[in-house]
């Protein structure tokens, strides 16, 4: 960039600082959008029944959630160590990676427990052809 007064360095500085800036801010929005779209079924007032596939839905949000909330701050905090801004890196690890695992431990790990018990309860599905067979005597099979 000859004649225009700016050095390369300050072009590729400004660019990194703005893939901060959207990281940090996906990191932030993101892990807060996605908790409250996870936890949005269990905010009723009366008679509140919440189906198994809201659970579902619930839970799979919150293992997002814990993934963006561990994620973004880790690659913001790589991208600064990149580019050598050592206070942002160490501040990034300290205030968002390391409250971003304990989030997923607490809350990400019981989701995912959660998520793969429910999955288990639902039948396996059986090879094309096949009929499953109960101990009753019955068989149920596809078109009668």
């Amino acid at each position: 960039m000859s004649g225009t007064g700016v050095t390369p360095g300050t072009t590729a500085r400004t660019v990194t600082g703005v893939v901060l800036l959207l990281l940090t801010l996906g990191w932030i929005g993101g892990t807060i959008a996605l908790l409250l779209a996870a936890y949005d079924p269990y905010f009723c007032f009366a008679n509140c029944r919440i189906s198994e596939r809201q659970s579902l839905h619930s839970d799979r949000l919150l293992i997002a959630s814990a993934g963006c909330a561990i994620v973004l701050p880790l690659a913001a905090a790589v991208l600064c160590a990149a580019t050598r801004r050592w206070v942002a890196a160490v501040v990034l690890l300290v205030a968002g990676v390391v409250p971003g695992i304990v989030f997923g431990l607490t809350v990400g790990v019981g989701a995912a427990r959660d998520v793969h018990r429910i999955q288990l309860r639902q039948p396996a599905s059986l090879p094309s052809g096949r009929c499953p067979c109960h101990s009753g005597g019955g068989c149920d099979c596809p078109g009668g």
